[in-house]
């Protein structure tokens, strides 16, 4: 999307189809402008003319007109107004690839719209900062800025903005490659614009949709989202979006091996890129060029695309596209054999990876969502605790009033008794109604520390699973292409005996090591617990468990539809049943033991039992070690109860229920 475009939804009216050109609209402006004598008038009539121009791409005449805006609104002492100014200055520096510059003005908007005390204005400059900060990769500050975007919008209730920030922050997971939260985000943004029948944000909505069901594998679906709404672009006649549909359209074409229709697409996203003078669009073009050649193992050519891109990524610091390039560079050299050059490129891509996404910016993103979350939560118990304060001084109020009737009618003893029992049972009242008000703070409290919590353990899923990539991802690789050459060396020359004995003892340790890779991969987060769901994942484990000869363990499920448990539930149980099967393993002597999960409705009931030498209960009483904490910490985060029961010499069995687990 345009940033000008962001600026035409928040403060102006567009043009609409059935109007005149755009040109008559501009000289009807510049007529009125002429003759306006108030400047508090001409701000604003300055601000439309410029929306103007932007719209319809032409830059100089925005960046004059706004820098006018700016004088103007600084003379009369209108902050709302140089806001306004300073925001379409740094629509225009983005636009031209100076997004530096662009960033600093629209900083600068955010403390005049601040002065200006307007909320609208504040959210507004909130979101086209985001935006410049997700065109240079800094996703971190990036998804701060759009989530105060959405406060700002979801305290106005203003829809048409409220699924317009869904959208961007949709963007923004799609960057972080949590394809999930990209997903809801999407499906959030395009139900509500369909719903006000907003078409402008519809597009948006249906390109992030289209991307995160390209990067679930969900490819022919992506191509049917992508189709609609590049129809509805082109019945907008907006040509900047175009270029973002076509490039989703090539991926997902590379995901369903459809390498022919690849190349038609990319060379009209080359053309269009450059009639617009896109970069990123450009690169993105060389990309898909990069997949139909490399697919027709003309090599050269490929190769030959993948530098370009790389090129015009490197020399315009485009960060997202140049990762991009290296990895495609990367599976060119890999397929023609290459080993040295793919290690390079590979290594280039992976250095710029870590540099996105470490782990301070990972920490950062959930920071920002706790913030976010908690921020709801403190305006709640700030509310209610300015209720009790009321309370407590009507209560004051009262009594003070009360005891001045009670000297006046002295002598009415009836009446004063009838009306001081009627006090006495409305004090009742008040009093009863605050420790309410107490206890809703204490649970509101508690709400705020489970966040903090979820914030954690969805922070050392994602972690896991990160590092469980790069080990199997990028080590495994390395160490298998390693092997490989290995054998292709073997095979071309001649060696003795004793220095092919001691060649393959080498290979035996390599594949060793390649084993115990992927070993250490698998428990971090198992392959199979993110492909195929919590039912697969642990019928694997004990099957890997039983195998090994450890112990005879045994699985069982029933009504267990693991497509529709949540993927940090998912992650939780599975580590609580890993947990007891390696207690089982490491303390109970057991030979047997058995494993069971049972779905009642929206319950989950899990039972491991062996039949083990046992323990004395009475030692969880007394704190229990580390270990049975942690996994008392985990079953009540899933709001779930554990029971164990156990006793020397008779086993152990621990029965653990969960209610909700589907929300």
């Amino acid at each position: 999307m345009k940033l000008a475009l962001v600026i035409l939804c928040c403060m102006a009216v567009l043009v609409c189809s059935g109007q005149a050109p755009w040109t008559l609209e501009k000289d009807s402006l510049e007529h009125v402008l002429s003759r306006e004598s108030v400047d508090s008038d001409k701000v604003w009539t300055m601000r439309d003319l410029g929306v103007v121009f932007l719209d319809h791409d032409q830059p100089d005449s925005a960046m004059s007109i706004a820098k006018k805006l700016g004088a103007l609104s600084e003379k009369i002492h209108l902050y709302n107004g140089e806001a306004i100014a300073l925001s379409m200055q740094a629509v225009i520096l983005a636009d031209g690839n100076h997004l530096e510059e662009g960033i600093a003005m629209d900083l600068a908007a955010i403390e005049a719209a601040r002065k200006s005390g307007r909320a609208k204005a504040m959210a507004n400059i909130f979101n086209n900062t985001a935006m410049l900060y997700t065109r240079k990769g800094d996703y971190t500050e990036s998804l701060e800025m759009y989530l105060k975007a959405l406060t700002g919008y979801e305290d106005l209730k203003d829809s048409s903005l409220i699924a317009m920030a869904n959208g961007n922050i949709a963007q923004v997971y799609i960057s972080l490659r949590d394809f999930k939260s990209a997903y809801d985000y999407s499906l959030r943004g395009i139900a509500l614009n369909r719903r006000i029948g907003q078409t402008h944000g519809l597009t948006s909505a249906l390109l992030n949709l289209s991307a995160a069901l390209i990067n679930q594998g969900r490819c022919d679906t992506a191509l049917i989202v992508l189709r609609d709404d590049l129809e509805l672009t082109r019945r907008l006649g907006a040509r900047g979006p175009e270029i973002s549909i076509l490039t989703n359209m090539d991926y997902a074409y590379v995901g369903l091996g459809q390498f022919n229709l690849i190349k038609p697409t990319a060379d009209k996203l080359m053309a269009v890129s450059l009639s617009l003078n896109n970069l990123e669009g450009q690169c993105y073009a060389l990309i898909g060029l990069k997949y139909y050649y490399l697919d027709k193992k003309n090599y050269a050519k490929a190769e030959q695309a993948t530098i370009e891109a790389i090129n015009i990524a490197r020399h315009n610091g485009l960060i997202v596209p140049l990762l991009e390039a290296y990895k495609e560079a990367a599976s060119v050299e890999m397929a023609r054999g290459d080993q040295k050059r793919y290690v390079y490129y590979d290594g280039l891509r992976d250095s710029l990876d870590q540099l996105m996404l470490n782990d301070k910016v990972l920490k950062n993103t959930k920071d920002i969502e706790g913030k976010y979350a908690l921020h709801k939560k403190q305006a709640e118990i700030d509310v209610l605790s300015e209720q009790e304060k009321v309370q407590q001084l009507t209560l004051k109020q009262r009594m003070t009033t009360i005891w001045g009737l009670a000297a006046l009618m002295l002598g009415i003893v009836l009446t004063g008794f009838f009306y001081y029992r009627n006090y006495q049972y409305k004090k009742r009242l008040l009093v009863t109604g605050g420790q309410l008000q107490e206890q809703r703070i204490l649970e509101l409290e508690k709400e705020k520390q489970l966040l903090a919590t979820q914030a954690v353990l969805q922070g050392q899923v994602e972690e896991r699973t990160r590092l469980a990539k790069d080990l199997h991802d990028g080590l495994g690789s390395i160490l298998s292409s390693t092997k490989y050459s290995f054998a292709i060396v073997k095979e071309n020359i001649i060696i003795s005996k004793e220095n092919s004995d001691a060649f393959e003892r080498s290979m035996e340790m390599l594949d060793k090591s390649i084993n115990e890779l992927r070993r250490v991969a698998h428990n971090m987060m198992p392959e199979a617990l993110i492909k195929f769901g919590l039912d697969t994942a642990l019928k694997d484990f004990c099957n890997s468990v039983d195998q090994s000869g450890a112990l005879h363990l045994t699985y069982q499920s029933y009504d267990l539809n693991e497509t529709s448990i949540p993927r940090m539930t998912a992650a939780s149980i599975y580590r609580i049943v890993q947990e007891l099967v390696n207690n089982v393993i490491r303390h109970a002597r057991a030979s047997q033991a058995l494993v069971q999960m049972i779905r009642k409705g929206d319950m989950l009931s899990i039972a491991v039992e062996d039949d083990g030498a046992g323990f004395d209960r009475s030692i969880l009483g007394q704190g229990g070690g580390v270990g049975y904490l942690n996994l008392r910490n985990r079953v009540a985060y899933l709001n779930g109860t554990i029971d164990i029961e156990t006793s020397p010499g008779n086993g152990t069995s621990v029965n653990i229920e969960i209610t909700n687990f589907l929300s």
